[in-house]
């Protein structure tokens, strides 16, 4: 994956662009489970399923499957009261729902020496729950039924780009049905021999692939979130559209695969506002019942920018919905109520809160109280934050809790930060795809409306380095330009020696 910093939506959407082609299909190499092509660990325990390999949870509305001989992974999501029959492809071993993750060094190179293949080999690291490319299958190394209606199971991943070499790292599903879909708390935990800091990567929390009938994707694009505004319709019937796939900005933290009936099933996921989504075999199969081993299919992963450290534990929330359109929309809203605050507040107790640095680096897991970001005089040191959603008018003041060290204990001195702030923009209300097609059109017709991407605004301040822990506070109503819906904030640091430690980044209201 080409890594750029996210600077800019632009560069967002080229990084995810070069992100989807890289994770595109991962085409059948494996068709079948493969009880023979096993790679065990040793001191891994193995979990026997027995004669059948399909795990199943159930109540009135739903069903749900987890194939016991692909580490997990879903195979198996039934609407029974709409009757919808299995909506999940499995026609290759990348697709179903499963974890997946990304981490470098790019190609990784097995330890054995074993090299990936030529196909995936950008992928770099990229542990998957259900088996690699060369038709080796994870391994359940545990399962447990902790109630009628929850299943927790432990697996040993495989490297998708490689061919039996698994992975250095342990995933824990936790499976909970609720009335019109399910929870999943997804963690990786790791225990890589290669400890080098990794820049991060975007993650798929999950990857979600429909079979042929769920082909349209509809989300909502723009900045009045959870106000019930309209929707949009991303891939239809008879567009063209869907491969490859697309990216958007999406602040209500949901999209939905549906069919010709706008019903079908949507992802949540909480801490992701970008998504890269499509659908997978042109227009003539969008809507065909297909079968679940065809190879058209809907595709949905939310995105997160991460660091994944070689010792990292780390857990993130999806929730998957079926029904109605109207159906999953309300559901999300039910949750978001708790999970989207009005205001971002990142406390660094435990963890990054999926910040992410540009020239930096910091002192690496576990996280303890702060971010005790490296800097350099070589080079501007950038944090990122992630894609979130706010409104200017209700976080009129940035207050940013942070210790700068200078590097000897005689150079204190007064310093300054940059802050930029990025608005939402017309081109978020377009995913990546029908942008590029109305750019391209207005060429020819310079009538049809543009949907620019908006400046970022700034403000410098003043900040001592004395290594004395402070609470700064940045006025930012009186910024040309910020108002309205806004979605980052990046923190510019001086190009010197020393260490910049946040504990807390949270905007405030007066």
């Amino acid at each position: 994956m080409k890594r750029v910093c996210l600077l800019s939506l632009s560069t967002l959407l080229l990084t995810l662009t070069t992100f989807s082609a890289l994770v595109s299909l991962k085409e059948s190499r494996a068709m079948e489970p493969q009880k023979d092509k096993v790679v065990h660990v040793p001191g891994d325990p193995v979990f026997d399923y027995g004669t059948e390999p399909i795990r199943y949870l159930e109540n009135d509305r739903l069903k749900l499957g987890l194939n016991m001989e692909l580490g997990g992974a879903v195979t198996y999501l039934e609407d029974k009261a709409n009757r919808s029959g299995n909506m999940i492809n499995s026609c290759d071993w990348g697709r179903q729902i499963q974890l997946s993750y990304y981490s470098g060094p790019h190609p990784f190179i097995g330890p054995n020496g074993e090299k990936p293949s030529t196909t995936w080999a950008g992928l770099g690291w990229n542990p998957i729950q259900s088996g690699d490319c060369g038709g080796y299958r994870s391994q359940v190394l545990s399962f447990k039924k902790i109630s009628d209606d929850v299943y927790l199971l432990r697996a040993r991943p495989m490297l998708w780009p490689h061919s039996g070499v698994p992975a250095e790292c342990v995933f824990e599903c936790r499976y909970q049905l609720i009335d019109n879909g399910f929870i999943l708390d997804a963690t990786i935990i790791n225990n890589r021999s290669d400890k080098t800091f990794y820049d991060a990567h975007y993650q798929e929390t999950p990857a979600l692939y429909t079979n042929a009938q769920w082909y349209k994707l509809v989300s909502y694009l723009g900045d009045k979130p959870f106000e019930n505004a309209p929707i949009t319709t991303i891939i239809d019937k008879n567009d063209q559209k869907g491969w490859p796939w697309t990216n958007y900005y999406t602040p209500e933290r949901w999209s939905a695969l549906v069919n010709d009936d706008n019903y079908g099933v949507g992802v949540y996921q909480p801490c992701s506002t970008f998504t890269t989504a499509g659908f997978h075999g042109g227009d003539e199969a969008k809507g065909k019942d297909l079968g679940d081993k065809s190879g058209p299919t809907g595709y949905i992963a939310p995105l997160e920018k991460t660091i994944l450290d070689w010792n990292v534990k780390r857990t993130y929330r999806a929730i998957f919905i079926v029904g109605s359109v109207d159906e999953i929309r309300s559901t999300v809203y039910k949750y978001a109520k708790n999970d989207v605050p009005i205001r971002p507040d990142w406390s660094f107790e435990k963890d990054r809160q999926n910040w992410s640095y540009v020239n930096a680096t910091d002192q690496g897991c576990p996280i303890e109280n702060a971010l005790r970001i490296n800097l350099s005089p070589e080079k501007q040191a950038i944090a990122q934050s992630p894609g979130v959603f706010w409104k200017a008018e209700k976080a009129p003041i940035l207050e940013i809790e942070a210790e700068f060290i200078p590097a000897n204990e005689g150079d204190a001195t007064d310093d300054e930060l940059t802050i930029h702030l990025y608005p939402v923009s017309p081109s978020d209300f377009l995913d990546a795809t029908e942008r590029s097609r109305r750019a391209e059109a207005r060429k020819a017709d310079p009538s049809i409306p543009e949907y620019p991407t908006l400046p970022r605004v700034s403000k410098k301040a003043s900040v001592q380095f004395d290594g004395k822990k402070r609470a700064l506070r940045v006025n930012l109503d009186d910024i040309d330009g910020y108002s309205g819906a806004m979605k980052n904030v990046e923190i510019v640091f001086p190009q010197r020696a020393g260490k910049a430690c946040l504990y807390n980044v949270r905007f405030l209201d007066k």
